[in-house]
């Protein structure tokens, strides 16, 4: 078994990803009414956070897998939580602390509701009513971004039950269904279950789960591998069908966009890391992809408050993102990568102290 195994493809496959997701905000921040309105605004380039997903679905799968392999399933979910709470709680409480500045701010628009659900990672629960069109909602600029966040967090609290508890076959059986359920419920793209779509996670773990088994190598026979400008391509063409689709149809969609980023995430295990300059600029977004996607929309916000009408619309989206991933670069390097490391360290040493 060779769960340890790192697949740099993906690592690459998420910085294309938060690039999709950062692309998705600049439309809404800095497009009304401009001359790249209409391509800011019309594909839904968040179809990036379902391509984290099914990553998300993989590699946490093929974690569980791992520890399990090494030790008892108690101490192999005690190391998961450990770590994965180590890499995303510490972080996202900081950004949200920062973030709650704006609840002393006069004409900040961020609701105290906003925070309390950022920081109880039921993001997602708090605003679902909110993209369905609610009124009354905080500002969605600032906070609006954990839904994706607190959705892997509740993953992860039911991964090791599901991992453990499921041989594999009737995980992939269950993506099936999953899959199955989500075509067959109204669900239109920015609505009140766009922010429950489990159909990429579930994609991802089937995949782990078929990775896992003999049968893999002959299936792998078959894939070819991705490379990054193929994966955009397709990325995009996601984002632009599910854009000129009608709402009726987009619960067909949303599980489709799965299977194709399940598609491209099982090719990408299939190659090496990138030699190119774009391969490598792709990787190091990767690296800070979790960090970014907490502070860009709300970089983004500020940046075009306070200098859009003075540099343009233009310039000001330029500099506010060059500002965010240089703040991401900072808070992966002085948080997230540190405590990312403690926490596999404190998961190996509890292990060591509970065996015989």
């Amino acid at each position: 078994m060779k769960q340890e195994t790192r697949l740099s493809g993906l690592d690459e496959l998420r910085g294309l990803a938060i690039g999709l997701v950062v692309l998705s905000h600049v439309g809404p921040v800095f497009g009304e009414g401009g001359t790249a309105a209409p391509l800011l605004f019309a594909p839904a380039w968040s179809v990036g956070v379902d391509l984290f997903f099914v990553i998300s679905g993989l590699v946490v799968e093929r974690s569980l897998q791992s520890l399990r392999h090494e030790r008892g399933a108690l101490e192999a979910a005690s190391a998961f939580y450990i770590r994965r709470a180590m890499r995303i709680v510490p972080l996202a409480w900081c950004v949200g602390t920062i973030l709650s500045i704006g609840l002393i701010m006069p004409g900040s628009g961020i609701e105290p509701e906003d925070a309390k659900a950022a920081f109880a990672f039921i993001s997602n629960l708090h605003w679902a009513r909110c993209f369905g069109g609610a009124a009354g909602c905080g500002n969605a600029f600032a906070f609006a971004p954990f839904w994706s966040v607190a959705a892997e967090v509740q993953f992860y609290l039911l991964a090791p039950l599901l991992v453990f508890l499921l041989p594999r076959p009737a995980l992939v059986a269950l993506a099936g269904l999953v899959l199955v359920v989500g075509a067959f419920t109204l669900r239109p793209w920015g609505g009140t279950l766009w922010t429950f779509r489990i159909d990429a996670i579930a994609v991802g773990l089937a995949i782990g789960a078929i990775m896992g088994t003999s049968s893999w190598p002959r299936l792998a026979e078959h894939l070819r591998a991705i490379g990054n400008m193929e994966a955009a391509f397709w990325m995009s063409v996601a984002a632009f069908m599910l854009a000129i689709l009608p709402p009726a149809t987009h619960g067909v969609a949303t599980a489709m966009l799965a299977l194709m980023c399940g598609w491209i995430v099982a090719r990408a295990t299939l190659r090496a890391g990138s030699v190119t300059w774009p391969g490598r600029m792709l990787h190091r977004l990767g690296g800070i992809s979790y960090a970014l996607y907490l502070i860009h929309l709300p970089v983004l916000a500020l940046y075009n408050c306070s200098l859009g009408q003075f540099l343009g619309a233009p310039a000001t989206a330029t500099l506010s993102i060059a500002t965010a991933i240089g703040m991401s670069h900072v808070l992966t390097a002085v948080m997230g990568d540190p405590l990312h490391q403690l926490g596999r360290q404190w998961s190996n040493r509890t292990v060591r102290e509970v065996s015989p």
